[in-house]
């Protein structure tokens, strides 16, 4: 039952790099720009583990990558890097709450906004800080939305604890 539960998480994963790639473009036009990918990672990681999280986070970074035609690398890093801080903040003692859930969110989306832009910046691309400023500014917004949809999925709950062990050693 386990494994078919990883398994149906990797599906609702794979759909929703697809809506990041059919959609998010667009939506960007707007100034609307949702993370779907990172808000499924952070809650599979939650729910399956720190192991599988890393792994999805993989995954999906390197399917948007490719069909993205981005730096091909780059999104791997930061969603595997995200999934590591999400692991070490619960091995800290974060309770795993509403606020707690909407703060992983934020911090999760600052960091892989900050971080891709940097990498970008450094591999000479054109970089507008109005709209790095905007991301930053209304990406959590909408991602923590997205916490409201993506998290009965994984049927996530709202209050009390509902995680998988975390031991770093």
């Amino acid at each position: 039952m386990k494994y078919f539960l990883k398994t149906i998480h990797f599906f609702i994963l794979v759909f929703f790099i697809i809506l990041q790639i059919i959609f998010g473009e667009q939506l960007e036009i707007y100034y609307i720009s949702f993370d779907f990918i990172l808000v499924v990672l952070i809650a599979a990681t939650l729910k399956d583990g720190f192991i599988t999280g890393m792994i999805f986070a993989f995954i999906s970074g390197m399917i948007l990558d490719l069909l993205s035609g981005a730096v091909v690398g780059v999104s791997p890093l930061i969603f595997s890097l995200c999934v590591f801080i999400i692991g070490r903040l619960i091995s800290a003692g974060l309770k795993l709450r509403l606020l707690s859930y909407i703060f992983i969110v934020i911090l999760t989306t600052e960091i892989n906004i900050i971080l891709l832009n940097i990498i970008y910046y450094l591999f000479n691309f054109q970089m507008n800080f109005t709209s790095v400023v905007i991301d930053l500014v209304t990406k959590p917004l909408f991602n923590i939305l997205l916490v409201f949809i993506i998290f009965p999925l994984f049927r996530l709950k709202f209050s009390g604890e509902d995680t998988v062990e975390y031991q770093f050693k």
